[in-house]
């Protein structure tokens, strides 16, 4: 009956020390202000916008704005199913996505013509 505390408190105990490094990983992919690292990864999780397939990426970063174009793969993307599942709104022949809350200022633009994808996303703090 011991072990089995023993095991039981082993495996709550991994199980708590996985979920907090999880955790901690996201915290500092959110907090990543990088063109190399993490730049998708940090567009998504501040933005709430997929960025999938891409064909071409750029990107232009400073310590308090990132301006990132990519290039998306449309025989991999379904565009229209993209822009609903992404919650763009037209504007202008423009899909528009946008917010300004207590981390950061973001303007997500996407031309479905061109199926060019541009985000430009202002930190604070």
């Amino acid at each position: 009956m011991k072990k089995a505390f023993i095991i039981i408190g082993i495996l709550v105990l991994c199980g708590i020390t996985f979920v907090g490094a999880v955790n901690l990983f996201g915290r500092h992919i959110y907090n990543t202000r990088s063109c190399k690292v993490f730049n998708i990864d940090n567009i998504e999780l501040r933005t709430g916008v997929n960025i999938p397939k891409v064909t071409s990426t750029e990107c232009q970063c400073t310590n308090d704005t990132k301006v990132s174009k990519f290039i998306i793969d449309t025989e991999q993307v379904d565009l229209d199913d993209y822009i609903s599942r992404n919650d763009f709104k037209l504007v202008e022949n423009m899909y528009i996505k946008e917010n300004d809350n207590e981390n950061s200022t973001y303007k997500v633009e996407f031309n479905k013509e061109t199926a060019e994808l541009t985000v430009n996303l202002i930190y604070k703090n």
